[in-house]
């Protein structure tokens, strides 16, 4: 599996897990809900500052979207809603709060140690 592919596949198995729709990805990402389609069928290469805005939302590692063999089940997914409809701002909203959330947990995690 190339590497688009393998990213696609993790983008799509997050985005399920989390109950979001690709409309919703689209309209959050400022872009076509057929371009997260093409990211996610690994058609197309995702760049990098959306990748980045993709793992503020989902509250994930950016790596965690490069892993071979993800188990989505593992990945602590702080907030899942099924199939709530939410606008563009709550979804940055989100974001930002998990990626506070995200860097906080690893701060602890390094002190712990």
């Amino acid at each position: 599996m190339n590497q688009d592919h393998l990213i696609g596949k993790n983008l799509q198995a997050i985005r399920k897990k989390l109950g979001f729709t690709q409309d919703q990805i689209a309209a959050y990402l400022g872009i076509l809900r057929e371009e997260v389609s093409y990211y996610e069928n690994g058609s197309r290469a995702i760049p990098s500052p959306l990748l980045s805005q993709l793992a503020n939302l989902y509250g994930v590692d950016e790596f965690d979207f490069f892993e071979e063999d993800l188990d989505v089940e593992k990945i602590d997914l702080a907030f899942q809603f099924g199939n709530v409809e939410f606008n563009v701002n709550d979804l940055y909203i989100f974001a930002k709060f998990k990626k506070i959330i995200r860097n906080y947990l690893l701060v602890k995690k390094q002190l712990a140690q």
